[in-house]
């Protein structure tokens, strides 16, 4: 069994121009803890490419063995750090936790 965590942020930028830089400090800060947070199985960011004004702007998919390894990532170091990156640009946030 996997635990699935999916995370996608609404960005505060005024234009999809400005959204696009968001996205990539976003995906710049996220995508390195594939390798360095030992409790991630997978992990990968995605910039949404369509319907922008209608869709939320990036979507996290990760998988860790179980509820244990996703709360060692939440307090990582390297996780906090993204976090706060995240935090500087999101005004929302919806997750999904499930296990397949």
């Amino acid at each position: 069994m996997t635990l699935h965590h999916i995370v996608t942020w609404k960005l505060s930028g005024e234009t999809v121009s400005d959204r696009d830089a968001q996205a990539a400090e976003i995906i710049a800060a996220l995508a390195p803890l594939a390798e360095t947070v030992p409790s991630v199985r997978s992990l990968s960011v995605h910039r949404n490419e369509i319907n922008h004004d209608e869709n939320w702007d990036v979507t996290l998919v990760s998988t860790f063995a179980d509820a244990d390894g996703l709360a060692a990532y939440a307090v990582h170091p390297e996780h906090v750090a993204a976090a706060a990156v995240i935090k500087r640009h999101a005004v929302a946030r919806a997750g999904n936790d499930f296990t397949i």
